[in-house]
């Protein structure tokens, strides 16, 4: 921040349960700047792996969801925005479908414990 002269509105970076950025995200926030996370399923080749978690997938079934809608519901309640993308007009409908639940502190602190600072793609 020092270095710039003119702040970002948004930061985009890798955020997911295995990458979550837990030091960085409330910093780039109280420069009040937003943060956008991308891949928020783990990214190409790691997807399955996340949707499949047992920890996700518990909560999932807890509330009647997705393990895709838990992972998007994660970042909205850590103030993250996520444009996941899809093709599949099930899967657009079914991300849209995140404001009628909302996880529990002790749900957010289970997805907190999966973090593995795994990143899945350098750039």
């Amino acid at each position: 921040m020092p270095q710039i002269t003119i702040k970002p509105a948004l930061v985009q970076n890798e955020i997911h349960p295995y990458y979550q950025e837990n030091d960085v995200i409330p910093y780039i926030q109280s420069q009040g700047i937003v943060v956008q996370g991308w891949y928020p399923f783990g990214g190409r080749g790691h997807t399955a792996e996340l949707l499949g978690n047992k920890v996700i997938s518990k909560i999932a079934k807890a509330h009647g969801k997705s393990s895709a809608q838990v992972i998007l519901r994660w970042n909205l309640q850590k103030e993250v925005v996520v444009i996941p993308g899809s093709s599949n007009p099930d899967h657009i409908k079914e991300n849209t479908e995140l404001f009628d639940f909302e996880l529990t502190e002790d749900e957010m602190n289970q997805i907190n414990a999966l973090n593995r600072d795994e990143k899945h793609d350098w750039y």
